[in-house]
């Protein structure tokens, strides 16, 4: 982080998103033959295209009537072997409804639960235009699962399916305090379809994606125990690469270790050897956290991907080709979802903006399918 906040927070093969804090209107960033110019006060983010692959670059910031200075570096990926095959995106912990966010101090936004809305808004415009082919909505749709919280929903993911992009939702643990076959209705009224109490499965141009129900109502973690061997036989019957998007994170061990609790260890595990030994070409994605992480399971990888809604706000996005995956989170780029997300970082004494981004290694990586 250098002054103005400046960051490399994304990476892909060709593009490198750059986020700031505060840069003076008309400051241009720049990096290998691409360059962005900054048109507002406060916080932002721009994506740079037209990078070359697996390429080290360094990033430039020239402030007006300021020399230029080096911001720092950025390595672009390596795609995976083959062509492109096909995109999917994720969004999670939309939140619809909700109003506020965090503790410590408990943060408010003048017009109350309608940012979240426009957080989720820009995030499934900025997946169209990055060219998803399927857009997976893995749970915490709604803060309260009421019948006004879902028609927003319907009215916002409706958009997407009438541009020509089908839509996917699973539910979260939020989504599940209320009727559970109304809400269907009024999802599947606008053309989404909404899996709850076992799995979706979609094929895809070199990809099978799986979005499975591993909520238990009224409890905050989950069990894949009831849907596993339904996943693993799905994935394990593919002739291509698996893409599972769950809402619960799977828990290293039986006891969570921080919160939200998510799925047990032993069920966990049972899950991810069941998928490693059927389809070790799986790439396993989660919610709930709000958070960021990456680990692997044997040949398996197992990432969290954050909230729309709160820091860094993001939406994840999946680029397959025949020999492997690769993923890219991006923060949400539109001027007033930025500011609001910027703002969270101060939850929980300042602590909310280090847990929740992490790495950038964790974000975004390339990963080559097992041979």
């Amino acid at each position: 982080m250098t002054a103005g906040g400046v960051s490399v927070f994304a990476v892909e093969d060709t593009t490198a998103q750059l986020s700031w804090r505060d840069l003076p209107v008309g400051t241009v960033l720049s990096a290998g033959d691409a360059a962005v110019e900054v048109a507002a006060d406060g916080p932002g983010a721009a994506v740079l295209a037209g990078l070359p692959a697996n390429t080290s670059l360094e990033v430039h910031v020239a402030e007006p009537e300021r020399p230029a200075r080096v911001a720092g570096r950025l390595r672009t990926l390596a795609p995976p072997a083959g062509p492109e095959r096909c995109r999917v995106a994720t969004v999670s912990d939309c939140h619809l409804g909700g109003v506020g966010f965090g503790q410590l101090p408990r943060l408010h936004h003048p017009t109350g639960a309608a940012v979240h809305a426009a957080c989720l808004a820009a995030a499934l415009d900025e997946a169209r235009a990055w060219g998803a082919d399927l857009i997976v909505v893995k749970g915490d749709l709604t803060q309260d699962a009421t019948p006004a919280e879902w028609d927003e929903a319907a009215a916002l993911l409706g958009r997407v399916v009438d541009a020509g992009v089908p839509v996917e939702v699973i539910p979260g643990n939020h989504d599940r305090r209320g009727d559970d076959d109304d809400a269907a209705e009024r999802l599947a009224a606008a053309g989404v379809r909404y899996t709850v109490g076992g799995v979706a499965c979609r094929d895809l141009p070199g990809l099978r994606v799986l979005a499975a129900d591993v909520t238990v109502p009224g409890s905050h973690g989950g069990l894949a125990e009831p849907v596993r061997d339904e996943l693993v036989a799905l994935a394990g019957d593919a002739t291509t690469g698996v893409l599972v998007a769950i809402h619960q994170q799977p828990q290293r061990f039986r006891r969570a270790t921080h919160w939200p609790p998510g799925l047990r260890g032993p069920d966990a595990d049972a899950l991810l050897d069941g998928l490693a030994t059927a389809a070790p070409a799986t790439l396993v994605t989660a919610g709930h956290t709000h958070r960021h992480r990456r680990r692997r399971h044997g040949p398996v990888v197992v990432t969290e991907v954050g909230s729309t809604k709160d820091h860094p706000g993001t939406w994840g996005g999946y680029v397959v080709h025949d020999g492997g995956i690769r993923q890219v989170v991006r923060r949400i780029a539109d001027p007033p979802a930025l500011r609001w997300t910027e703002r969270t970082r101060r939850g929980y004494l300042g602590i909310w903006g280090r847990w929740s981004a992490w790495t950038l290694g964790t974000r975004c990586f390339t990963h080559p399918w097992p041979t």
